[in-house]
């Protein structure tokens, strides 16, 4: 039997372009061959980098989603934006524990609510759309929410 101490590892020191790429954080080949030529790459004759699974990760671009159009909307109140937020760890100094916003698309205009139960939301909607309607003489075509079923009731 063999101790440990009697044991010799052998290893061939490879001393390639494809190591020197690597100890160079990934260095181009056109900049491995320049600082060659210089004579800084210690006995490096010929720079073959080939192909660096790394660098072709790290160099991919993240494919950006297409942006739909939006588009602009010519009219006030043509479309009107709404959402409700709470409840609210603390109620407000009038109690009130939610609030619904309304944003006109084409002017910005934002109108806040606030509310002291969520099913008041609809209610609410009802008196902002004829104080808007009679302030402005035009009608709210459309009205986007997120879907959370304010309005459901």
């Amino acid at each position: 039997m063999i101790a440990d101490e009697d044991m010799v590892v052998v290893t061939e020191a490879v001393n390639n372009s494809t190591l020197w790429h690597q100890r160079l954080g990934h260095m181009s080949e056109k900049g491995m061959k320049l600082m060659a030529a210089k004579g800084k790459l210690s006995s490096l004759k010929h720079v073959d980098v080939g192909v660096c699974e790394h660098c072709i990760f790290g160099k991919q671009k993240k494919v950006s989603f297409s942006r739909a159009r939006k588009t602009p909307k010519v009219e006030k109140l043509e479309l009107v934006h709404t959402n409700v937020w709470g409840p609210a760890p603390m109620k407000s100094v009038g109690n009130s524990c939610y609030y619904v916003i309304f944003i006109d698309d084409f002017t910005i205009k934002v109108w806040v609510y606030f509310l002291k139960n969520k099913s008041d939301v609809f209610s609410v909607f009802k008196r902002c759309k004829t104080e808007v309607e009679n302030q402005t003489g035009l009608k709210v075509k459309s009205l986007k929410s997120d879907n959370e079923g304010e309005y459901d009731s």
